[in-house]
């Protein structure tokens, strides 16, 4: 596994990622988050689902995923939210230097 990686979640409604990102960014867990609008359909407790949510995408490094997968938990309002951690293998070092600058340091 390499030292960095990109998180995955969704959310709602673009309200409640900008608070989940606000505090996330100000407690220094991630260096920055991508907002992208999708429609997702999924099974739900037996029941096919078509919803409006929005993707967030999170760059940290993997030392942070823990406290960021607790983070993301406590401010979100589903019962399960998607959490996925995926590895990057390569990035310009210049960016992958700056994530370090921004982050806390474990």
């Amino acid at each position: 596994m390499n030292k960095y990686c990109i998180v995955l979640t969704t959310f709602a409604n673009e309200t409640d990622a900008t608070k989940a990102i606000n505090t996330i960014l100000e407690n220094k867990i991630a260096a920055c988050a991508q907002v992208i609008h999708i429609n997702s359909h999924y099974t739900w407790k037996g029941n096919v689902c078509h919803e409006p949510e929005v993707l967030v995408l999170f760059k940290t490094t993997w030392n942070l995923y823990d406290e960021l997968e607790s983070k993301i938990k406590d401010l979100h309002s589903y019962e399960t939210p998607e959490i996925i951690g995926v590895d990057i293998e390569k990035g310009l070092p210049g960016y992958l230097h700056w994530i370090d600058e921004v982050t806390k340091k474990v």
